[in-house]
């Protein structure tokens, strides 16, 4: 019975996250997810590698530049976006993977809807930052 106990403790300590981690990265989604609503570029701009190329629904993929500059001019509005079934993998790196569903209200290039998302974030630290880099 002993040895059942210590296994099954091993294993949730394998597969729980860390609570810390857990809330540190629901804490970036969710400001995340406030600065695309309120299109704030210089927000979105320092979560973000300066390399990153964003990959869209339809296949379309933008350099962190391009995007922003797509927020700003309004051409890609984000009226409301809820997180969903947030899942986080910490890598040996120290990196973090995030994958999460994401119900997005949005007008993109003229298209206005309503989509379920499901994507994949790499979160790496950098200054004490969580930093999106894919």
């Amino acid at each position: 019975m002993k040895i059942l106990a210590l296994l099954t403790t091993l294993i949730c300590m394998q597969t729980t996250p860390d609570t810390t981690l857990e809330k540190e990265v629901n804490q970036y989604l969710d400001r995340w997810n406030a600065a695309m609503v309120a299109a704030d570029t210089t927000t979105l701009s320092q979560m973000m590698d300066a390399a990153i190329v964003l990959r869209h629904l339809s296949g379309a993929t933008q350099t962190r530049s391009e995007w922003l500059a797509d927020v700003k001019a309004g051409t890609m509005r984000y009226h409301h976006v809820e997180k969903r079934d947030v899942r986080i993998l910490q890598e040996k790196d120290g990196s973090v993977t995030v994958r999460f569903a994401s119900v997005v209200t949005a007008t993109i290039w003229g298209s206005h809807g309503t989509w379920t998302l499901y994507p994949t974030m790499r979160l790496v630290r950098r200054n004490g930052q969580w930093i999106r880099t894919e």
